[in-house]
């Protein structure tokens, strides 16, 4: 994990400074020659760009430019890309001379490219790094990051991650193994839970990582639990490199929190490869899906506002991965009241467990039943798809009454981003009469899921909501 993190990194860094170098050389022979990269009188010279690109994508697969990018100050920032740029300035003119083309590089061309280079460079890893550091990692795509540790290493491990400023994780709380101080900041992040109610904490708390830094208070029997409830959960474990012979059924990987090296434990590992694909996927179809979206609600919506009063859409607050608050949206199949009259229709809910269905629900309007048979209902979540709430395919988000109720068993349902659809969809929906069965599809989905997976269930999908098997 902590190699595919350092590749997403100088990935990403490569495509800044890659742009960069295009935008200095197209300056440099706009200054030069007054046309912007020579047009015309110098086209002949824009064979250059590709080449330097390239080369300069070689340079940074053969170097460690990039080696603590996030930890550099400004003007260690400032140096790295001077020692960088004077390598590759270097190399370029080398490259020109051993292909008997050098004469045809401007020198002032290649001056001013040097000099607009180095702070085009500078300004855009600068503010590269501020969003990472500032915007990603405060926003819902960062793992929410919970320490588990004693009052003498707090100090030290709270420190040692602000000094490495990771841009991937969100320290959201801490726990103290040696002493009960729930309710208290410890070194500016509160003490959430003790080791009596970390893993209930877990289970109802928006965690997606958890980090276990102590072998002294901890007793084996104890962390082996939390290893395998945490996997059943769906969460990451980190365990500090001393601790490497806990029994596991899930996957297990080198990698990196902070300084400290750890062994992490988790039910199923993405690489980024399938997360990105997974993602594309999703902004795809939501693309399209927002299209008929807007095709549909000029008739759906006079429809709806006709049948009974209120909005045409429904917001909810849904529990999305590892506990993530967010709106859902539908069109509005209920009369107003129906979240007020579902307290009194509890007692005739024909699903077991921790989810409410019933058959002809009198709280459905004469349209909103129209709109669920055909699943036109499920349309305005291709919205949240687009934001990133949701995915095309995952799990079901439940409502915040349902997730209050779970186990810890249930919480690895949310380990995903939840979908659109999904194995229970394609399963039967409807005809599911206990959550327990739906939990053990959505750990099927989870546990093997691949892209080529996510393709075949949306297929699957168009064919149940065209034959309506199971809606309702």
């Amino acid at each position: 994990m902590y190699q595919k993190k350092k590749a997403m990194e100088n990935f990403l860094i490569l495509i800044i400074d890659v742009l960069a170098i295009w935008i200095s050389i197209g300056i440099a022979f706009g200054i030069r020659y007054g046309i912007f990269y020579g047009r015309y009188n110098h086209i002949d010279q824009l064979w250059q760009i590709i080449l330097i690109s390239l080369l300069y994508g070689l340079i940074n697969s053969l170097t460690d430019f990039n080696h603590h990018f996030f930890r550099r100050g400004y003007y260690e920032e400032f140096i790295a890309i001077i020692r960088n740029q004077a390598i590759f300035s270097i190399v370029w003119v080398v490259i020109l001379f051993l292909i008997h083309r050098s004469s045809e590089l401007s020198r002032l061309v290649f001056g001013y490219f040097i000099i607009i280079n180095v702070v085009l460079t500078y300004s855009f890893r600068s503010l590269f790094k501020q969003f990472m550091t500032k915007i990603y990692k405060a926003s819902k795509y960062s793992s929410r990051l919970l320490i588990v540790t004693t009052s003498g290493q707090m100090e030290t491990i709270i420190e040692n991650l602000v000094e490495y400023n990771e841009w991937n994780r969100l320290l959201v709380g801490v726990i103290l193994t040696d002493r009960s101080q729930v309710g208290e900041v410890v070194c500016g992040f509160p003490v959430v839970a003790d080791v009596d109610s970390l893993l209930d904490y877990v289970v109802h708390h928006d965690v997606d990582e958890v980090f276990i830094n102590d072998t002294t208070f901890v007793q084996e029997s104890m962390l082996q639990n939390w290893v395998i409830e945490f996997e059943n959960m769906g969460v990451i474990v980190d365990l500090n490199i001393d601790i490497f012979n806990i029994p596991s059924n899930g996957k297990k990987s080198i990698n990196r929190v902070g300084k400290y090296a750890v062994v992490t434990f988790a039910r199923n590992i993405f690489s980024t490869r399938q997360i990105v694909a997974k993602r594309i996927l999703d902004i795809a179809g939501s693309l399209v899906g927002m299209v008929i979206l807007i095709i549909v609600t000029v008739f759906v919506a006079p429809a709806i506002k006709l049948n009974s009063p209120g909005p045409v859409f429904f917001g909810q607050t849904r529990v999305g991965k590892n506990g993530r608050k967010f709106t859902f949206y539908k069109f509005r199949s209920m009369y107003q009241d129906a979240e007020q009259k579902k307290k009194e229709l509890m007692k005739k809910n024909e699903v077991k467990g921790l989810m409410f269905k019933m058959e002809d629900d009198p709280r459905i309007t004469k349209v909103g039943k129209f709109l669920r048979n055909t699943s036109i209902d499920e349309l305005p979540q291709f919205w949240n798809v687009l934001r990133g709430d949701m995915s095309l395919v995952g799990t079901r988000p439940p409502t915040v009454d349902e997730f209050e109720h779970y186990e810890a068993k249930h919480k690895c349902r949310l380990s995903m981003t939840p979908g659109l659809t999904g194995l229970w969809q394609i399963s039967g929906r409807s005809n599911i009469k206990d959550f327990d069965e739906v939990v053990n599809l959505d750990m099927q989905y989870i546990d093997n899921w691949s892209i080529l997976k996510d393709i075949k269930i949306l297929i699957l999908t168009v064919w149940v909501v065209l034959t309506r098997k199971g809606s309702r």
